[in-house]
């Protein structure tokens, strides 16, 4: 009969270096397993966006995707060159390289295009990637005035926008039909202050009545944010200011005392009984078993006592 040799399993380290190499096998597996064309190199689109806020601050941002196993997906690490009116190196805005959602983004300095017209173009182009084919995308954007006024009238508060651009010429012109989204910012996102999006007029304008049951800071301070989202013609604008219109925000400490945030020793009272009943079952139940437990042994010797008799 042979002898079966002993068979050593791996210790928890040795699972773990399985379990770390199975991981940056998949990672790179994901990394390097992009569908790859006729060419060897791997398909890649990238995705081009223009916000514009405050009249101030220009920020470009190309989403980088390529396709892995036949569905698109961001893709980090990549060059993206910024360039303005055309894909030529003297246009050369700068290079910035994806993120992990695949992003890459751009603060355009400012100033950079005066005398460019009332239109100007922006290039998002990947070139002499090792993994992706070249590949570029442009956007359009008209030169506008994107404005925000907050006024008080007899205790009517209103919010009243301004959107304007320019023609051939340079004059200013309103712009009409334009959906304009106007928020409250919170501290996890943007609270919409109406169902509806506002819509421009004829004089590029809107006016809207700003309720007064929102909460601010605790001098009443919020920050109120007018949008417009992916026009055709104007991209991203953005305008946000801060007012006290909000309902001061009231900071009772004794009220705040107890609290799930507060201290072990000032934990709301409701949470300490809930934890200490919880506690007294399952010790109850404990004991409980131990009892029956020794009754069991002790009716098991009584009986062993009396058969021995």
């Amino acid at each position: 009969m042979k002898k079966i040799k002993n068979i050593r399993y791996p210790g928890k380290y040795g699972l773990l270096w399985v379990i770390a190499l199975f991981c940056t096998g998949t990672i790179a597996f994901a990394q390097s397993g992009s569908d790859t064309t006729d060419t060897g190199m791997a398909e890649v689109s990238i995705e081009l966006k223009y916000t514009e806020a405050n009249n101030k601050t220009k920020i470009l941002e190309a989403a980088v995707k390529t396709k892995v196993e036949g569905s698109w997906q961001g893709a980090n690490g990549v060059a993206v060159q910024f360039y303005r009116n055309e894909a030529a190196p003297e246009q050369l805005l700068g290079t910035v390289t994806s993120d992990n959602n695949g992003v890459a983004r751009m603060i355009l300095p400012e100033g950079e295009e005066k005398n460019a017209g009332p239109e100007y173009t922006y290039i998002a182009a990947i070139k002499n990637n090792e993994r992706f084919e070249d590949t570029e995308e442009e956007i359009t954007v008209a030169e506008s005035a994107f404005e925000m006024t907050l006024v008080e009238e007899d205790s009517v508060r209103q919010v009243h926008i301004s959107l304007q651009t320019s023609d051939a010429d340079g004059q200013e012109i309103p712009v009409g039909e334009v959906e304009v989204s106007l928020f409250v910012k919170r501290m996890f996102g943007l609270l919409p202050i109406s169902d509806d999006p506002e819509t421009t007029d004829e004089n590029g304008e809107v006016m809207a009545e700003f309720p007064a049951d929102l909460p601010g800071d605790t001098a009443g301070n919020l920050v109120i944010v007018a949008r417009i989202e992916d026009h055709e013609r104007f991209g991203n604008l953005e305008f946000s200011r801060k007012i006290n219109w909000g309902i001061p925000l009231v900071i009772d400490p004794e009220k705040d005392k107890r609290q799930l945030w507060s201290s072990r020793a000032n934990a709301p009272v409701y949470l300490i009984v809930m934890v200490n009943s919880m506690l007294v079952g399952i010790w109850g139940v404990i004991l409980y078993i131990v009892f029956q437990t020794y009754k069991i042994v002790k009716l098991g010797r009584s009986k062993a006592a009396a058969d021995t008799v």
